[in-house]
């Protein structure tokens, strides 16, 4: 069952009253409004979030998919590369670059990071979804309908997966 983001809010607001420097709390906090499409909001706590610890890498990537979801790229990219470099391994920021990539038309840059991400993180059927995607914008339906495919194989109950798929097949005349 999912917890009603004003109950979320509750929590994260009175366990920031008590630690106005708990910034695991106030990242939380972010995340919920992000999730709200209250972006000024999730803006300010990720900035006070990353102020109070700078090498936080999931604040900082949090704050990327925020300028991401509001369509600022450049600030977006700023902070996936930053997330990226204090955690090399951080599969979610690749692939949450490689969203930004793909949603700038930079296909190339796209399919360089899904690589990368489902490199380090194989089963994650959202990159391979993404992916897939890329590759359907890219007229590489044979490559798309793999990742789709990949994707069901995994999740069978994913929807998502399915109509990407659905999508391909139909482009490809099937």
């Amino acid at each position: 069952m999912t917890v009603p983001p004003r109950e979320a809010l509750a929590d994260f607001n009175r366990a920031i009253e008590l630690d106005p420097d708990d910034a695991r709390a106030i990242g939380n906090r972010g995340e919920t409004y992000r999730e709200m499409d209250r972006y000024g909001e999730a803006l300010a706590d990720f900035n006070r979030a990353i102020e109070l610890d700078p090498g936080d890498g999931w604040a900082i990537g949090s704050r990327g998919e925020t300028y991401r979801e509001m369509g600022r790229y450049g600030e977006a990219l700023d902070d996936f590369y930053r997330a990226i470099e204090l955690d090399p391994g951080y599969a979610w920021a690749i692939g949450s670059r490689g969203e930004t990539y793909q949603a700038m038309d930079r296909y190339e840059d796209a399919l360089a990071d899904f690589n990368r991400a489902i490199e380090l993180d194989p089963d994650a059927t959202w990159l391979l979804v993404r992916r897939g995607q890329t590759y359907q914008a890219m007229g590489r339906y044979a490559d798309a309908l793999a990742d789709f495919n990949r994707a069901t194989d995994l999740d069978p109950d994913d929807a998502w997966a399915i109509s990407n798929r659905g999508e391909i097949y139909r482009e490809m005349g099937r």
